[in-house]
């Protein structure tokens, strides 16, 4: 048996010198709330974390179980239960409830059964002077009897009931399918925030509506974030509305209005002395092995950190296809890179990874890409250095490291290398995308 933390400890972890509130996600729940949460109390003593982690703890607690509450309820709970009824009631054709005398007076039964958890009798006197008994519910019974009594009958589906059984049918990369379950926490946590119940039925055209525009300045996500994550929201509505009981998707035709862009605040290339910088920072080999090859082939992240010896063979590297490439293409190893590549496959066999030192710690985490960790760890030495661009309003940097693709094509633009061969390096299919977006 597990021993209880000490009280001065429970909940609490050092981080980066302070303390913080962390507490475990139920495993059921952790599609939805993530593997634990976690709330910063910025303060290095004991004595205030203790104080300051009670609301927090609080908060988490409540979370889980409204978690609980959109997915039907812990194991053996009468959620769970009512969730049962339901199918009962559905596969019998009588998702009503009561058009079954025998399944309507079973059903009356049971929800008096939970009404009546609590309550207490009272002696009251009527007009006449005459004292009599009278039954007095307490308001969770009450409640729990009515939420019982809906969801059974199939008026109040919990949201996340079938989320899981979505999740099984989607093809989509490892990295995308955790779109699917931040979109639906985002909901979960609005319609908690907003005093909405967590039940299919009450998401209405209106409910949807106000969650669209209330949806930025809630999360602070930006325009593309949070447009993708409605996005998601509508797939799984229209999966819902093709095999359960509610007819209409409310997040049909929701869209987000893009705002008007500004050039001079869009993602850019890196300025030559930016990756002067880089290259010259006291990144370990690991890091720098990767920046190389980005600079001076064009690649993406993922195409460079995937690499495989038998894919670097011959004066080329076979890159693995990305975003909307239909197969692998090669690209010639540039003669500065020749003596790095030599030394990475050296006594490897063609199946060996070219980068085995990452994805590192990220390895445990299926859902995310290899490239996860080391996009973490750039992004921290970059800024370290003093390569950044923040504008006001946006979430990410002018500059990431997909800014050593658009710096490769701008400098393979100033050569006069042809648009179409250059699209070709770096798998565009065309030229006008090539010179017109990324230089």
């Amino acid at each position: 048996m597990p021993r209880k933390p000490h009280p001065k400890n429970a909940y609490l972890e050092m981080h980066d010198g302070h303390y913080r509130v962390t507490m475990g996600v139920p495993a059921p729940l952790r599609g939805i709330l993530g593997n634990r949460l976690k709330h910063s109390l910025g303060t290095k003593s004991l004595i205030s974390a203790n104080v300051l982690k009670v609301p927090v703890v609080k908060l988490f607690k409540s979370r889980i179980e409204k978690a609980w509450e959109t997915i039907g309820g812990r194991k053996r709970s009468e959620l769970q239960e009512a969730v049962s009824w339901a199918k009962v009631l559905g596969d019998a054709g009588l998702p009503g409830g009561d058009a079954h005398d025998h399944y309507a007076q079973q059903l009356r039964e049971r929800v008096a059964e939970i009404k009546q958890k609590g309550s207490r009798w009272i002696t009251d006197v009527d007009e006449d002077g005459e004292a009599y008994e009278v039954e007095v519910f307490t308001n969770e019974s009450l409640k729990a009897a009515e939420t019982f009594s809906a969801v059974a009958r199939g008026t109040a589906t919990p949201i996340a009931l079938h989320h899981d059984a979505y999740m099984k049918t989607l093809k989509i990369k490892a990295r995308s399918l955790t779109d699917d379950p931040r979109s639906l926490k985002i909901l979960l946590d609005w319609c908690a925030a907003r005093e909405i119940q967590p039940y299919l039925e009450r998401i209405d055209i209106k409910v949807a509506v106000r969650f669209m525009d209330e949806l930025q300045d809630f999360t602070g996500l930006s325009w593309a974030t949070s447009a993708k994550y409605l996005g998601r929201l509508n797939r799984y509505w229209t999966y819902l509305v093709r095999r359960t009981p509610i007819d209409r998707n409310p997040f049909e035709g929701l869209n987000l209005e893009k705002p008007t862009a500004n050039r001079s605040e869009e993602e850019r290339s890196f300025k030559d002395v930016e990756v002067q910088t880089l290259l010259m920072g006291k990144a370990d080999p690991g890091m720098m092995d990767v920046m190389l090859i980005a600079a001076l082939t064009g690649a993406r992240l993922d195409a460079v950190i995937d690499l495989r010896v038998g894919e670097c063979a011959d004066g080329w590297f076979t890159f693995k296809p990305q975003k909307k490439e239909v197969s692998a293409r090669d690209v010639p190893i540039h003669p500065d890179l020749r003596h790095l590549v030599a030394a990475r496959v050296k006594g490897k066999s063609p199946e060996d990874d070219l980068f085995p030192e990452w994805p590192g710690p990220a390895a445990t985490d299926s859902m995310r890409e290899r490239s996860a960790y080391f996009s973490k760890r750039f992004t921290k030495y970059r800024r370290d250095l003093g390569v950044d661009e923040v504008v006001e309003g946006k979430r990410r940097s002018l500059v990431n490291f997909h800014s050593f693709r658009r710096w490769f094509i701008t400098k393979g633009e100033r050569a006069d290398i042809d648009g179409n061969l250059l699209a070709a390096i770096v798998g565009h299919k065309r030229s006008g995308l090539t010179l017109g977006r990324y230089s």
